[in-house]
């Protein structure tokens, strides 16, 4: 069946946010006493749910954990979110999918509501029928996919996960969606995205609509 509804994941795939997601992490350890990390290091926490690097970095104590998200998520919501931009050909290409009749949504890890005002903040808005997120009833990347395809009314035959990070293709996966379709200019990398069985990999945006056509 004919792809027609396109799952985007939020950062490292439309958006280079890298430098506002660092600085809310350095600012979360200077207020909870934890050290900083390198840079590398932080990069790894881009993508998976913060409930899911805090919880790795609490050692057990859940409170700290969720202290953590709330300092993090009270500094991204101030500063951190206005420090991202789409990635080159991203808005040509959201442009020609539409000009195409695709159905396109978010699907992100990133908490809903930030996710919403950070797009209508960049003016991307507009591109997207649906902007789904972090919520308490759905933290994963599988759980915000499956929202997002059941409130889309979205059949997931007909339906396309499109990421950086191996929790994307995971994600399409298990909610058995048509195709993975990993991309190389986020956050992940080669190796990751084809270890977790990604169907497809792109270099470019503009490579997605060649692919899917």
């Amino acid at each position: 069946m004919t792809l027609k509804n396109l799952f985007f994941d939020l950062d490292g795939t439309i958006l280079e946010s890298s430098r506002g997601i660092l600085n809310s992490f350095r600012y979360t350890f200077d207020e909870m006493g934890h050290p900083q990390l390198s840079d590398a290091e932080l990069n790894t926490f881009i993508g998976p749910p913060l409930e899911a690097t805090f919880a790795t970095l609490a050692n057990g104590d859940d409170a700290w954990a969720e202290k953590a998200i709330v300092t993090y998520r009270k500094y991204y919501a101030a500063k951190g979110m206005l420090e991202a931009e789409p990635y080159d050909g991203i808005l040509e290409m959201l442009e020609e999918l539409q000009h195409f009749d695709y159905n396109l949504f978010i699907a992100t890890s990133k908490k809903e509501d930030v996710a919403q005002n950070m797009l209508a903040g960049l003016k991307l808005s507009q591109h997207f029928k649906g902007i789904f997120g972090n919520t308490p009833q759905a933290h994963s990347k599988t759980l915000v996919l499956k929202k997002s395809l059941d409130l889309s009314q979205s059949t997931p035959n007909t339906s396309a996960m499109i990421g950086d990070r191996e929790y994307d293709i995971i994600g399409g996966q298990e909610n058995k969606v048509a195709k993975t379709i990993g991309v190389l200019w986020g956050f992940g990398n080669e190796t990751e995205l084809k270890n977790a069985g990604s169907d497809i990999l792109i270099a470019h945006p503009q490579q997605l609509l060649e692919i899917i056509r």
